[in-house]
């Protein structure tokens, strides 16, 4: 084999090298659609699951605006709560927030989520208490 045909497939080996495990992330993405029915929605009416009991102040969140998020959580002997959150519809990374117990026993946090280049975009997650977790989602807009 000549040396410009070796030189081509060690760069076409080591490129391919490069990008596969973000190709391989895309495909697994891609194969794995969550649906939004999976997740509750997060709004000041109480979303619920088991005896877990969610609010937030505000219907639609806005982007670098504090949404206050309230749980009662009964059963949780967790003295923090960690709501981990990423964008349904565009790829903007995760964030995470941590929600503290108050005195009478629920928890409570703030979520300011990032600026989006959409006018609108949901959060998806889990809310856990490092034993047990809920599928959780934010509506955002600006």
């Amino acid at each position: 084999m000549s040396s410009p045909v070796k030189l081509l497939a060690i760069a076409l080996a080591l490129t391919v090298g490069f990008f596969a495990g973000d190709l391989y992330e895309t495909f697994q993405n891609r194969s794995k659609s969550t649906s939004l029915s999976d997740y509750c929605l997060l709004s000041t009416k109480a979303c619920l699951q088991d005896d877990i009991k969610v609010t937030v102040d505000r219907d639609i969140s806005q982007p670098l605006i504090p949404t206050q998020v309230t749980v009662e959580w009964p059963q949780s002997e967790a003295n923090e709560l960690f709501l981990k959150l990423e964008g349904h519809e565009m790829e903007m990374g995760v964030v995470i927030f941590k929600l503290q117990k108050n005195a009478q026993g629920s928890f409570s946090g703030e979520v300011i989520l990032p600026v989006c280049t959409t006018d609108s975009m949901t959060w998806v997650g889990e809310l856990s208490d490092g034993q047990q977790l809920m599928k959780t989602s934010l509506r955002m807009e600006r």
